[in-house]
């Protein structure tokens, strides 16, 4: 078994991409991350293992983000405790972990043995996906494109929504977020009689696919079905415009966020838990 660093981006790409993509949708976050990167992209660890010259698995980190472990069926517990040794040895940054949680838990078990450093679940989140809406959109309501006239509206509901997930947005940042998210003509509010009423947006995009997060509707809207339409409509629409599935990420012990998701026609397909590790004195 060898584990490496590679070089570049373009050579990182060729060396796992047929790998990753033999569970696109589990593993959307390395390939819409390397489907962004720069041939030069700065500051990134490119890893991947071989045996036998043949690449069996890919993990990597965008500094100074968690280390990302890669879906791929049939890993040996001694791939993830050498990975885990490979960064110790070279006394790389672990500040978390993120990865189908079986493989995460095999790391940071060797990973704490190591570093003698305390790691805590962070977050546990079922991935879905879906290949064909299933329900019917609500005629009395409309997918808009937000424009940069919602941006107050954008970064607020971005706000509440940290809250809701617990994972707390800054205001500075949910500005960064909102900004960006308008610049790439993203993010889309479900309107009834011109009012918003919910927020969705187009995360990242993989060969075949695109994943949907920031899925938020105010307390006030609530119990209305305006998640279940709006999500259901920017799934559609994407679909519509030839992407072969959709993706998003769910909290596990979120029954009604869960519900909603398989009503539409998201299926359970893995899972992502993340691990953050305690910071050294």
């Amino acid at each position: 078994m060898k584990l490496s660093l590679a070089t570049s981006v373009s050579d990182y790409r060729n060396k796992v991409d047929s790998l990753l993509l033999k569970k696109e949708c589990c593993n959307n976050l390395i390939l819409g991350l390397l489907g962004n990167f720069q041939e030069d992209e700065p500051d990134c660890y490119l890893g991947y293992v071989e045996r036998d010259g043949e690449v069996i698995y890919a993990f990597m980190q965008t500094p100074p983000h968690n280390w990302i472990l890669a879906d791929v069926e049939s890993v040996e517990k001694a791939v993830l405790e050498e990975i885990a040794s490979f960064i110790y040895d070279k006394d790389l940054h672990v500040p978390g972990v993120l990865g189908p949680d079986l493989y995460v838990e095999r790391f940071v078990s060797k990973y704490e043995n190591l570093s003698k450093r305390n790691a805590n679940l962070h977050m546990n989140e079922l991935i879905y996906q879906l290949d064909l809406v299933q329900v019917e959109i609500d005629g009395n309501g409309q997918l808009v494109q937000a424009s940069n006239e919602d941006y107050s509206l954008i970064k607020s509901w971005l706000i509440q929504f940290g809250i809701e997930a617990r994972v707390p947005i800054t205001e500075q940042r949910a500005s960064i977020l909102a900004r960006t998210y308008l610049e790439n003509g993203s993010v889309y509010l479900w309107k009834l009689k011109n009012r918003a009423v919910s927020m969705v947006n187009k995360s990242r995009q993989t060969k075949h696919g695109a994943t949907v997060n920031a899925v938020f509707t105010p307390d006030e809207f609530k119990r209305n079905g305006y998640a279940t339409n709006v999500v259901a409509a920017l799934s559609q629409k994407l679909l519509d415009e030839g992407l072969k599935f959709c993706s998003l990420y769910t909290d596990r012990s979120n029954p009604t966020s869960n519900s909603i998701y398989k009503k539409i026609g998201y299926k359970e397909v893995g899972t992502s838990i993340v691990y953050h590790f305690e910071k050294i004195d």
